[in-house]
Parts: structure tokens; C-alpha cells; sequence
């Protein structure tokens, strides 16, 4: 558990997960996902996404070859946690700071 728990907290996992559960599939779909995702750390994440056993790599064969990423079971069922830390982030996101005690009195 503290494997997965150390995965999901490093830097666009959670970017890489959400845009694979709204059904972006391809390398170059899920670097658009996130525009400041360089290729080489989204490359990495998916290598440690598919070792993890969240990720499944699959190859379409053909000109030119497609490679597609699809959530295994265990990936799938991240969804309703990936959905709360994406509303957590919207939530806080948009909060206004918190007023100092000097700007209360006021």
C-alpha cells in the first residue's frame, strides 16, 4: 500500500490517471491532457503506471503503429478517488485566502 500511496503522490500521476478515466488513450492525447507534461516525465509515469499494475500497454498494429494505454481493474477503481482530489483541487483552487486577523477588525 505505501508503493501505490508513494506513486499517486509523485508530480502528474494523478493528471495521467484522470485523463486516462476520461478516455484518452494515446501518448499524444495524454500530453495534451497536460500541456506542461514534458514527454519524457509522462513516458515515465505510464512505464510506472503499467509496472504498478494501474496501466495496461497495448500496441495496434498497423501503419502507422498506435500505442494505447487502458486502466486495468485496480486503475478503474481509483476513479472515485481521483474524482475527489479533483474536486478538492477545484474547491481550493477557487477559495479565496484566508483574511488576516488585522484585515477582520477592519
Amino acid at each position: 500500500m505505501a508503493a501505490l500511496f508513494a506513486l499517486l503522490g509523485k508530480r502528474w500521476t494523478l493528471s495521467v490517471l484522470a485523463a486516462l478515466l476520461r478516455g484518452e488513450d494515446r501518448f499524444d492525447q495524454l500530453r495534451a491532457a497536460a500541456p506542461r507534461l514534458t514527454a519524457r516525465m509522462l513516458s515515465n509515469r505510464l512505464s510506472e503506471l503499467v509496472r504498478a499494475g494501474l496501466l495496461v500497454r497495448e500496441l495496434a498494429v498497423g501503419p502507422p503503429p498506435l500505442v494505447h494505454y487502458r486502466l486495468t481493474a485496480a486503475g478503474d477503481a481509483l476513479g472515485p478517488a481521483v474524482a475527489g482530489f479533483d474536486r478538492c483541487l477545484a474547491v481550493t483552487e477557487s477559495r479565496e485566502p484566508p483574511r488576516s486577523r488585522t484585515e477582520e477588525a477592519a
